[in-house]
């Protein structure tokens, strides 16, 4: 468990890439070979706008990396944040509750506020309004949402005091 975490610490932007593009392309031809529905449209067609939004995702999370990275050494370094008040935590559990937390924080509770906050439900719509839902609809965001999942997942770092491991988890 040790050394998961302490590869994700040190995970070089290579590896963090080619783990994002293979996942996608490993699960959209899975899709493609065993689909659940089969739809009547060209895979390719409908994917291209969706990587668009793909890669301005990656574009605004790449700029924002050294913020979370710097955040997520803060809090580590200075015992800030739930897992870091828990004292005498196994590392599997410590890992296990920032997870689940840091999902809680920066996953869940943006998407139910982007859902219930109506300036912010106009910006996720661009997620909901693809058609034939695939793999590549889980990337498809406006860039504006992204800068607001950052904000909610730097608000995780702090509540939870997350390391950049647990982060990149």
């Amino acid at each position: 468990m040790e050394t998961i975490l302490n590869y994700f610490e040190t995970i070089p932007s290579s590896h963090r890439s080619a783990l994002l593009v293979l996942g996608i392309t490993f699960f959209w031809l899975l899709e493609g070979a065993v689909p659940l529905f089969r739809f009547k449209y060209k895979k390719w067609r409908h994917a291209l706008p969706n990587f668009f939004f793909t890669l301005t995702t990656i574009i605004i999370n790449f700029a924002l990396a050294f913020l979370l990275l710097k955040s997520s050494d803060w809090v580590a370094a200075n015992d800030f944040g739930i897992i870091n008040w828990i004292t005498g935590m196994p590392l599997w559990l410590y890992v296990l509750l920032g997870v689940l937390l840091m999902d809680l924080i920066g996953a869940y509770l943006a998407h139910y506020v982007e859902h219930k906050v109506k300036p912010l439900w106009m910006i996720h719509l661009v997620h909901h309004t693809d058609h034939e839902v695939d793999t590549t609809t889980a990337n498809r965001h406006h860039p504006i949402e992204s800068l607001i999942r950052f904000a909610f997942t730097l608000l995780g770092v702090f509540i939870v005091g997350a390391p950049i491991g647990i982060v990149m988890l």
